[in-house]
């Protein structure tokens, strides 16, 4: 019973104020809690500034050491250091010089390969790559933005697209029409239908030259359809490649001025090789008994015979073993003399013509040097004015130099070949003339000893 009565007192005593307690530390946790959600607020807002105060604090704690090591350092320390300030200024000004003259050489070829339909959707970046004002890093910002729009349109040029513009016909004139772009290649179509092919761009030219051809399948695809055209990926260089080499005329324009006298000299050459080549394949070599058969007339006394069978063969010996005949009676010695003598005729009327043909093959290649030298001229007088950096206007020097060149060697070549297959034709013909005038000599030697022992 008594246990009982304590638990009561204590439920209606103690219980009481343990709640109380309780409701009384709530209260206070509560509070905390919201000290503490204050506190964490007005840190949050606070850090920024004490970050960025930290960090300019942290900065000027840094500058000032490095002051201090800098007065700390020797004046050769201080003169190093300064020297390696200045070579990395240096390096970094040279990078950004090379990069700046990339960007700039990037844009200004990149504005060269613009169609003119095309410039005004890039103006301002255009603009922005001529301008030369504001500072270092802005002139940069607009080197960036030609590189960009350059990036923008390539990416119109793998998806085709199509611009407004004009183009020169082959005529020369200039019409207005339609551009369609895929790639590295264009293509044109003038608005009155008058003109379609592909394009070609030029240095030096405002509006880029139409190439005539395939116009139906070139209009199909300006107007949204499909069909097939031929690719120039060389830029109209194959086309033009191809023109020049059915210009077969177009070598001797190129030759310029030395070209003339060359060609000349190849007419002479080839007409003085004609002629002697007449001349000597009408000569025909003497059957083997020929001599003989004068011999036999001499030894029967019937020298008419003699020479009548004489002229009846058509080579110079004929005309010198007739001449020969004439002096047979007074000894072989005359007539060998005789012989020598005519001999010497024949050689020169043979060697006739072929000094000429000697004197075009050494003269040619001379001529062709000599318009070499005046082709080289002209070229470095070209670079003089123009510089390297386009090889067109050099082009008509170097033509001229290798041209002239050329055209020497091929005279000279066959004027060579033909000099010596003639002269060594006629001097077979003086060999054989030589040995038939001696057999005639050594005939009448024999018929001189035979009557010698006759009379004995």
């Amino acid at each position: 019973m008594i246990f009982w009565r304590y638990i009561s007192l204590f439920f209606l005593l103690v219980l009481p104020a343990i709640a109380q307690d309780l409701t009384s530390i709530k209260k206070d946790l509560t509070k905390a809690q919201d000290e503490l959600v204050a506190q964490r607020t007005a840190i949050a807002a606070e850090k920024p500034t004490l970050a960025k105060s930290f960090e300019v604090t942290r900065a000027e704690l840094k500058d000032k050491r490095r002051k201090v090591r800098i007065a700390r350092m020797s004046v050769e320390d201080r003169k190093t250091l300064f020297r390696e300030l200045e070579k990395k200024h240096y390096l970094s000004e040279q990078d950004y010089n090379f990069i700046d003259g990339k960007l700039r050489d990037y844009g200004l070829t990149w504005e060269t390969f613009l169609l003119p339909g095309e410039q005004a959707s890039y103006q301002s970046a255009l603009d922005g790559l001529h301008s030369q004002s504001g500072t270092p890093r802005a002139q940069m910002q607009k080197r960036l933005a030609s590189l960009e729009a350059g990036m923008a349109r390539l990416e119109n040029l793998l998806g085709g697209t199509s611009v407004q513009g004009e183009a020169v016909a082959p005529d020369g004139t200039v019409k207005k029409g339609t551009f369609a772009l895929a790639g590295p290649s264009a293509w044109f179509v003038a608005e009155d239908g008058s003109l379609a092919g592909s394009v070609v761009r030029e240095k030096g030219r405002g509006s880029p030259k139409v190439l005539p051809g395939e116009r139906g399948e070139i209009k199909t695809i300006i107007s949204g359809g499909e069909s097939s055209v031929s690719i120039d990926v060389t830029g109209g260089k194959a086309l033009a490649l191809a023109t020049l080499e059915e210009d077969k005329l177009d070598i001797f324009r190129k030759g310029g001025f030395w070209i003339w006298p060359i060609l000349a000299i190849a007419l002479v050459s080839a007409i003085c090789g004609i002629i002697k080549f007449a001349q000597i394949i009408r000569i025909r070599t003497p059957d083997s008994d020929w001599i003989s058969r004068i011999l036999e007339a001499l030894r029967a006394g019937d020298q008419g015979a003699a020479e009548v069978m004489a002229d009846k063969v058509y080579h110079p010996a004929a005309g010198v073993v007739r001449k020969c005949l004439g002096f047979v009676k007074a000894g072989p010695d005359v007539v060998e003399e005789v012989l020598y003598e005519q001999l010497i005729g024949v050689q020169n009327k043979l060697q006739s013509w072929l000094p000429f043909i000697a004197v075009t093959a050494a003269t040619a290649p001379l001529l062709g040097l000599l318009g070499t030298v005046s082709g080289m001229i002209r070229t470095f007088n070209v670079i003089t004015v123009s510089g390297t950096g386009d090889a067109k206007p050099l082009a008509g020097g170097i033509s001229e130099a290798l041209v002239t060149t050329l055209f020497g060697l091929v005279v000279a070549i066959p004027a060579l070949i033909i000099h010596a297959l003639l002269s060594r034709r006629c001097q077979g013909i003086a060999q054989t003339t030589e040995k038939l005038g001696l057999t005639l000599v050594n005939g009448l030697r024999g018929e001189r000893f035979v009557q010698s022992n006759t009379e004995k």
